[in-house]
C-alpha cells in the first residue's frame, strides 16, 4: 500500500507520462523519490531514520541545485518571475531545514518533526511544481518557446556530475545556486 505521498505519483499531473518531455521526465522522477523517502520518514523511528535523511538531504540539494543553475534561469523569460522567484524562496527554506537536518545524529527530539516538516515543505513545493510550473513549461514546449528535451540533456549531465562529485569528495563542490543573500528578509 502506498503511504499518503506516494499515492499521489500515481494522480494528475504527477504521473509520468509518455510525452513528458525529458526535463519533466528527470525532475517529476526525482519528485516520485522524494514523495518514497518522505513516507519511509513517516513510517521509521529511532536510528533508522538517519540512512532516510542522509538520502534526502543529499538528493535535495543535488536536485535544487540544478533547478536553480538550469531550469529556473531558462524557464523565467518563458514563464516570468513569479513562479520562478517563489521556487528560490521555497528553496531558501528547505535548504536551511534539510542543513540543521543534517548537523544532527538522530537522538535529538525534534529529529523527526524537523524531517516532518522538511516533508510537509518539500511536497507542498514539488507537487506545485508538477502542477503549475512544469505544465506551463509543457505547454511552452509544445509551442516551440523552449527545448525541454535539450534541457533535459543538460539537468541530467549537471545532476551526474553533481553526484560524482560527492562520491569522489563526500561534497557538492561550488555551485551557480540562487543566492539566499538575495532573498530579502525583515529587518
Amino acid at each position: 500500500m502506498a503511504g499518503k505521498y506516494t499515492a499521489r505519483n500515481r494522480e494528475g499531473d504527477h504521473v509520468l507520462k509518455a510525452d513528458d518531455p525529458l526535463a519533466t521526465r528527470l525532475l517529476k522522477e526525482e519528485h516520485h523519490r522524494f514523495r518514497e523517502l518522505f513516507d519511509a520518514v513517516e513510517e521509521a523511528e529511532g536510528e533508522a531514520l538517519v540512512p532516510i535523511a542522509q538520502e534526502l538531504c543529499l538528493r535535495l540539494a543535488v536536485h535544487m541545485t540544478i533547478e536553480e543553475e538550469i531550469l529556473y534561469p531558462a524557464l523565467k523569460p518563458v514563464l516570468g518571475d513569479d513562479e520562478i522567484n517563489e521556487g528560490i524562496v521555497e528553496h531558501a527554506s528547505g535548504k536551511t531545514l534539510a542543513a540543521e537536518i543534517e548537523q544532527l545524529d538522530g537522538t535529538e527530539t525534534l529529529y523527526k518533526a524537523k524531517l516532518h516538516v522538511l516533508g510537509e515543505e518539500t511536497i507542498h513545493h514539488i507537487d506545485e511544481e508538477d502542477r503549475d510550473m512544469f505544465e506551463d513549461a509543457r505547454q511552452a514546449h509544445a509551442a516551440g518557446k523552449i527545448d525541454l528535451d535539450a534541457l533535459g540533456e543538460t539537468l541530467r549531465a549537471r545532476q551526474a556530475e553533481l553526484y560524482a562529485q560527492v562520491e569522489k569528495t563526500g561534497e557538492l563542490g561550488p555551485t551557480d545556486e540562487a543566492d539566499a543573500e538575495e532573498i530579502p528578509t525583515a529587518a
